[in-house]
C-alpha cells in the first residue's frame, strides 16, 4: 500500500530519508489525497490504527465517530476547519499518527507493540510521549516513532528532528513509563505484545541500550514534488545518530549508553492539510450513516 518513491540513505549518519507514494497510483499529491479516505476506512487498517483484532458493529462505529469532531460544525465544514487549523496545530494530529503505524507496517513489517491511536482522546490532544511504539520479533528491533500533520514539509521535519535532538529523550518516553508509587526513580517501560496479549517490563536505561530505530512520518501540504529525487533535497535537514545518542546520555544523566540507533524520516504530500480533513470527516460521517 505505502512504499518509497524515492529513498535517499546517508550511511554516515545512520539516517534515511524519503518520500512515500501509494501504491498503484500516480506520484502526485492530489491522487494521494484523493485515495487516503479510502485507505484509511479500511477494515485491517482500522484494526491497525486502533489495535483492535474484531472490529464489531459498536466498535466500529465508535472509531468512525472518532474522526468526526464533537464541537458543531458551523458555519460550514470548510470554514470550521479552517479555523481549527489557524487555531490548534494539534488538530486532527492523530491521522498522520494513525498513518504511521500504516506506513511502518507496509515499508518494514513492524508491528505495533502500543495502540497508536487512543479511543478517549479528542481531535484536539496532544501530548509528550512518543506517537507510536512498533517491533519486529525477527529483527530484534523497537521502532519510536512521532508524526507530523503540518502545511509544509519543512515545518515538521524540523519539528521532529528537534523532537529527537533537542528535547528530552526520557520526557519523549513518558507515555511508555510506568511510576513505582512514591519512587520517581524505578519507572519503567513497559511493552505491551499485542500478538502475545503479554507485557514486558524494562527500565528506562535497559530500554535505551536496546536497537532501536527513532522513525518520523509528516504528512503535508504540497504542490511541487520535482525536487524530491534531487541526493541533496534532504540535506536541510541534517540530523545524525552521534546528535541523537548524546542528547540520550544527557537526557539519562549517563555516559555510557550503549543502544545501537537508526533514523527514519520519511514523508507523504498531499494537496492541502484543510481538503483532506474534510474528506475524511465527510467519509466518517458516511460511514455512520449507513450503518
Amino acid at each position: 500500500m505505502f512504499e518509497y518513491m524515492y529513498k535517499i540513505p546517508q550511511n554516515e549518519n545512520k539516517t534515511t530519508y524519503g518520500s512515500l507514494r501509494v501504491s498503484n497510483i500516480i506520484f502526485e499529491p492530489k491522487e494521494i489525497e484523493n485515495k487516503l479516505p479510502d485507505i484509511i476506512f479500511e477494515d485491517d487498517n482500522l484494526k491497525h490504527m486502533f489495535a483492535e483484532s474484531d472490529l464489531s458493529r459498536n466498535k466500529r462505529k465508535n472509531i468512525y465517530r472518532r474522526f468526526v469532531p464533537k464541537s458543531e460544525i458551523v458555519p460550514d465544514i470548510d470554514s470550521f476547519v479552517e479555523l481549527n487549523i489557524t487555531t490548534n496545530k494539534s488538530f486532527y494530529s492523530f491521522l498522520a499518527e494513525g498513518i504511521l503505524g500504516l506506513v511502518f507496517r507496509d515499508l518494514y513489517n513492524y508491528s505495533l507493540a502500543k495502540g497508536v491511536i487512543d479511543i478517549g482522546e479528542t481531535l484536539s490532544d496532544s501530548h509528550t510521549g512518543v506517537d507510536a511504539c512498533l517491533y519486529n520479533l525477527e529483527h530484534n528491533v523497537i521502532v519510536l516513532g512521532e508524526a507530523k500533520f503540518y502545511e509544509s514539509l519543512s515545518g515538521g521535519m524540523n519539528k521532529i528532528i528537534n523532537d529527537f535532538v533537542g528535547k528530552s529523550i526520557k520526557n519523549k518516553l513518558e507515555s511508555l513509563q510506568t511510576n513505582v508509587e512514591n519512587c520517581e526513580e524505578a519507572c519503567q517501560i513497559v511493552i505491551k505484545n499485542l500478538q502475545l496479549e503479554d507485557y514486558d517490563e524494562l527500565t528506562v536505561e535497559q530500554f535505551m541500550n536496546q536497537r532501536i530505530v527513532f522513525a518520523g512520518f509528516v504528512l503535508h501540504s504540497e504542490t511541487d514534488v520535482s525536487q524530491y529525487n534531487k541526493p541533496d533535497f534532504y540535506n536541510k535537514y541534517f540530523v545524525s545518530t552521534q546528535q541523537l545518542e548524546k542528547n540520550i546520555n544527557d537526557s539519562l544523566k549517563h555516559d555510557d549508553i550503549e543502544g545501537k540507533y537508526e533514523i527514519i524520516l520519511v514523508h507523504l504530500p498531499i494537496k492541502d492539510k484543510k481538503s483532506l480533513i474534510v474528506k475524511i470527516i465527510e467519509s466518517a460521517k458516511d460511514k455512520i450513516r449507513n450503518m
